[in-house]
């Protein structure tokens, strides 16, 4: 730095300037002259970058990945390939200045204990010592000693398959489920499961760039599952387990988005092996197929096929009954198919599951008499596939407490069925109402489907109602409260007969004029329903089911939740 510095100072002289200039004209001589900081950062002799340092940007990885890790365990399919590994990787120590102790490297082994696990030829496997240590535990007595076991486990979880699935009862386990009268019979359960898991714990094979990647993918009511396997002789080996709980924006999730949530996480966590490679996915269901193939998605799915849009994915369902699945799988994978039935006596209690299933008459729920706000009817019909497969779908916009109609409106539908057909005019209902300013909202129908649907009290396992249930969702999120009312169809009397009308006419229609609005409101029957009853019984409900998934504790007294949106309660 100094010597070019000299160099720059140290430039021939210019002569002498022997002609006047005015205040005005450059000196364009004095600009000729060389700039003695420019010099010093354009002389190669001072360039901070040359002075012999590795530039890490630009190295490629001697192992295909970048590792920050201090304990380097490779491998090779002969004795000249782990050679030229090691010229590489002692190469790369050299460039990066790093120093190694000899003392403590072993070369050329079968076997290699490395990091508490053991890695050979076949693969990588726990320590069968730790294993068994693990393995004669007995159930921890405070939740501090369950804390230890799962601390302890958790270094060996990448040997468990569905080990989130597994252990969420044990980390949801509470101080108080210790002392008198805790129920710990769950927690205990997964603490066995856990443990016959680690004494059989599988070999998992090393990667291997030439053959096929197949990815078998599970999720459940609270946490993801994903097995990533290669073929070997004919019959797929785990390659890596990963996994995680859901959490509480994922709980109420249809199980096929869950699923895609799964290979979202394998993806990330397993990048380096997968990045562009062709992908079998299995799956329970077609809908990722849908996702990845399809050219008009809305909602959620949209954004599911965004990312994964630079992934090749191949996707194959497994059906209940298909046999030839499971013979390809090694005996230490669990295959997916009816494993949410053998999961149910692990499940950990969940404030967003129902412990109990919600009887159909908690949905016929009560407004007291000067109730105020919007309440919005709707119903739909279709014809058969064989007679032409069209239909309508109407809805009308109340406005309490005079049952006056803001708008009633109905859509005809060229191919579509009958929960399709409710569905959109439950959907087409809640845009009017929020065009009207609608903040709090009653949906009344008599499409049992549907609202149980909307209440998370069914699961929604047809693709074509799907996506309806998808925008039902995102519409009442624009909401304050959104509660519903299950009503006969003899009560719903008004949005019925627009419909059918619609349906025989083939055309959408928009009643506005007082004429109509006067002929449906002399129809309605939901003020017959709707309305709390002056000598009534509250029937005793363990648990209830709220829209936002919020769940009612048996010591509260159900006449304090009544009153709070979002509730169904159920009166006689």
């Amino acid at each position: 730095m100094a010597e070019a510095a000299d160099t720059a100072v140290g430039g021939s002289p210019t002569d002498t300037v022997t002609h006047s200039r005015t205040r005005f004209e450059a000196d364009r001589e004095s600009s000729d002259l060389p700039d003695s900081l420019s010099a010093v950062v354009n002389d190669p002799r001072g360039d901070m970058f040359a002075s012999g340092e590795a530039d890490q940007s630009s190295l490629v990885p001697v192992f295909e990945r970048r590792s920050f890790v201090d304990d380097i365990c490779f491998g090779g399919e002969s004795f000249d390939s782990c050679l030229e590994t090691l010229y590489l990787l002692l190469s790369r120590f050299e460039e990066c200045r790093i120093s190694f102790s000899l003392t403590k490297i072993i070369f050329v082994q079968p076997t290699v204990d490395f990091l508490s696990h053991v890695v050979s030829r076949d693969g990588l496997r726990a320590d069968a010592k730790k294993l068994e240590t693990i393995s004669e535990l007995s159930f921890p007595k405070t939740k501090k000693g369950v804390q230890a076991f799962l601390g302890a486990l958790n270094y060996y979880s990448r040997f468990i398959q569905d080990f989130a699935v597994y252990g969420a009862a044990l980390y949801q386990v509470r101080e108080e489920a210790f002392g008198p009268g805790g129920d710990l019979s769950t927690a205990k359960r997964s603490f066995a499961t856990l443990q016959a898991n680690v004494a059989d714990a599988p070999i998992l094979r090393h990667f291997d760039r030439a053959k096929e990647v197949h990815v078998m993918l599970f999720a459940n009511d609270w946490a993801l599952s994903t097995t990533l396997m290669q073929a070997h002789d004919g019959v797929m080996h785990p390659v890596c387990f990963c996994g995680r709980v859901l959490k509480a924006n994922e709980v109420n999730c249809h199980p096929a988005e869950k699923e895609v949530l799964a290979l979202l996480l394998l993806l990330k966590t397993c990048y380096t092996r997968l990045a562009g490679r062709t992908i079998n996915a299995y799956t329970r269901f077609s809908t990722l197929g849908w996702i990845n193939t399809s050219k008009t998605l809305i909602g959620r799915s949209t954004q599911f096929a965004v990312v994964l849009s630079p992934w090749h994915l191949v996707v194959h369902r497994v059906n209940e009954d298909d046999s030839a699945f499971a013979q390809l799988l090694h005996s230490t994978i669990t295959n997916f198919v009816g494993l949410d039935k053998d999961l149910q006596y692990v499940a950990p209690p969940s404030k967003r599951t129902p412990m109990v299933r919600m009887d159909p008459v908690l949905l016929y729920s009560r407004l007291p008499n000067d109730h105020r706000g919007f309440v919005l009817s709707f119903d739909g019909s279709a014809k058969t596939p064989k007679h032409g497969g069209y239909g309508s779908c109407a809805w009308i916009l109340w406005r309490l407490p005079d049952w006056k109609i803001e708008i009633a409106a109905s859509a005809y539908i060229e191919n579509t069925t009958v929960n399709q057909a409710e569905y959109m005019g439950m959907n087409e209902g809640l845009r009017a109402a929020q065009a009207y300013g609608a903040t709090d909202l009653v949906v009344v129908g008599d499409s049992r489907l549907a609202i149980q649907q909307s209440l998370w009290v069914i699961a929604c396992l047809k693709e074509s109602l799907l996506t309806q249930l998808n925008t039902h969702r995102e519409l009442v999120a624009r909401f304050q409260s959104v509660r519903y009312l299950h009503i006969t169809r003899e009560y719903n009397a008004s949005a019925g007969p627009l419909a059918g009308e619609t349906l025989a006419a083939y055309e959408a229609k928009t009643t506005l004029t007082e004429e109509w609005k006067s002929k449906l409101e002399q129809l309605n029957q939901i003020h017959k329903v709707i309305y709390e009853r002056p000598n009534r019984e509250v029937t005793q409900v363990s648990t209830l089911k709220t829209l936002s998934g919020d769940m009612v504790t048996q010591r509260d007294n159900v006449f304090d939740f009544a009153l709070k949106p979002r509730f169904i309660t159920a009166i006689t």
